[in-house]
């Protein structure tokens, strides 16, 4: 499924969006988007066919500005890969955010990953084979009380996911979900995580097993009991992550 295809991965220019486009490379054209061009740079020189435009899904002229200048160079997309993301601790009567700064990032992880997608079904062949993958989070199943934005805008898109799903599903339009956890990225890193965790590089390739195997989700083992006790016990559920990223993360 993921072979001579054509590819677009926002948040591409590092973690698993870096290591996707690094791997998938090999056999596809990748193109990848983010804020930070010396970035995008980076991986586009370590890979064997990946271009890029700099570009911010969390701003609405950016995101139509990257599908235009794509139609003008005469690059149609058969795969996209929402994986830009944001995160960090957020406790709203401790720390003040500006209303722009709560935008940024509800459209980074959400928003943006919605208009791109619209862009993407509009500029699709429709005849072919299309692949739409979102990369929401584990956090889904669980939410921690610290990451009050992440869990929001991120169980944002694991609904959008499974409705889009369902609206596609009679088109050549397929949808997967991919619900990481504990991956050792920068993004990671910079929340303090301490656990042992599987490098971008690993985690991509079980992603891209699991996509050429023909599945529909990828989440780890025990995702459904976990999401199975946050519908049973959601209170109890609550409280022992809190306990448990009080002790993972720093705030």
């Amino acid at each position: 499924m993921l072979k001579g295809r054509t590819i677009l991965i926002t948040g591409g220019g590092s973690g698993i969006g870096e290591a996707l486009a690094t791997i998938l490379s090999a056999e596809n054209k990748v193109i990848i988007n983010g804020r930070n061009e010396e970035k995008l740079k980076k991986v586009s020189a370590a890979g064997k066919d990946i271009s890029y435009y700099v570009a911010d899904v969390s701003k609405p002229d950016e995101i139509d500005g990257l599908f235009k200048r794509m139609k003008a160079d005469n690059i149609v997309v058969d795969v996209l890969i929402n994986n830009a993301g944001v995160t960090e601790p957020y406790y709203i009567d401790k720390k003040i955010m500006t209303s722009s700064q709560i935008f940024e990032r509800i459209n980074t992880n959400l928003s943006g990953a919605i208009a791109v997608t619209q862009q993407f079904i509009c500029q699709a062949d429709r005849a072919a084979s299309n692949l739409i993958v979102n990369v929401s989070s584990a956090i889904v199943a669980f939410p921690v009380p610290a990451q009050l934005l992440y869990f929001s805008s991120k169980s944002g898109l694991h609904a959008f996911t499974r409705l889009l799903r369902y609206q596609l599903k009679d088109t050549n339009f397929k949808v997967v979900e991919v619900l990481p956890q504990g991956v050792d990225t920068e993004m990671s890193r910079g929340l303090g995580y301490s656990g042992k965790a599987p490098l971008p590089s690993t985690y991509a390739r079980e992603v891209i097993r699991s996509i050429n195997k023909g599945k529909t989700e990828h989440a780890f083992v025990g995702f459904t009991t976990a999401r199975l006790f946050n519908a049973l016990i959601p209170n109890a559920t609550l409280r022992l992550v809190d306990k448990m990223s009080q002790k993972l993360f720093k705030h």
